[in-house]
């Protein structure tokens, strides 16, 4: 079996500890409407053109198990400056767990650190293969109402919180809960109430939150889609929403993304 992954981002500093390799992988079962990498939705092999560059290319390679563990290896040296290693992004990670497995097995051999950064919204199965090598948890949390859930994320809430319960029932400290805040999506007054009231749940280290940006429009155009177009929250927004966490608790920061 083999991994199918986007991009290789070498020197990577915000998805988790340290200097990181992150491995972006094609799949995703969500349909984000502020997604920043539209490219990663589809499994398959994805077209992309620049209209400024005029270069044509394709999104998305097929590695062995090995050959990706020798790409990584490439930066083995960084990862022992304040416990670095790899971070697998997407889409959605977990979806390749099962080809993954022999990748994961050697990096924890050559003791790297290993970091999936996921949506959470698969099968439960799925993280079980995972859970035994990861070291650290990036987490998203989105829409938590269960019919916009499904209705505008594709998701399954129900499903979220299961995957979440069996983390906690394998005494696993999240490390990040991370947040995209939009206007039209997940800044309704509900979902910040039902997100204060999940994270008072479960145990974490950190809570990271920013706002949607539109920095992945030219991906978006590359690859013939119409993004769709979100105002952007303002700074007074941001810092009130971040205000609305510390008081009700919540260990809480504002990342740019």
């Amino acid at each position: 079996m083999k991994v199918r992954v986007s991009n290789i981002q070498r020197f990577s500093l915000h998805d988790g500890p340290g200097i990181r390799t992150t491995i972006f992988l094609k799949g995703c079962n969500l349909n984000c409407p502020w997604c920043a990498n539209p490219e990663n939705k589809s499994y398959n092999f994805t077209e992309y053109y620049n209209q400024n560059t005029k270069e044509k290319g394709i999104f998305g390679k097929d590695y062995t198990c090995d050959e990706l563990f020798n790409e990584i290896m490439k930066d083995y040296d960084y990862y022992t400056l304040d416990n670095g290693g790899v971070t697998f992004s997407g889409g959605e990670p977990l979806l390749q767990i099962k080809a993954m497995l022999p990748l994961l097995k050697k990096l924890k051999e050559k003791k790297i650190n290993i970091c999936f950064e996921t949506a959470l919204q698969v099968q439960t199965e799925l993280i079980q293969e995972a859970v035994d090598y990861v070291n650290e948890w990036i987490i998203d949390m989105k829409i938590l109402d269960a019919d916009e859930c499904k209705n505008i994320l594709n998701g399954d809430i129900e499903l979220y919180f299961k995957n979440l319960d069996f983390l906690k029932y394998k005494n696993i400290t999240i490390d990040i809960f991370r947040i995209p805040f939009s206007n039209e999506y997940t800044l309704k007054d509900n979902n910040i109430e039902l997100l204060i009231k999940a994270l008072k749940k479960y145990n974490y280290k950190n809570v990271e939150i920013f706002k949607i940006h539109n920095l992945a429009l030219s991906k978006y155009q590359s690859i013939g889609i119409e993004p769709e177009e979100l105002t952007e929250v303002s700074d007074e927004m941001l810092e009130k929403v971040y205000k609305i966490f510390k008081i009700s608790g919540i260990n809480v920061k504002i990342i740019n993304i």
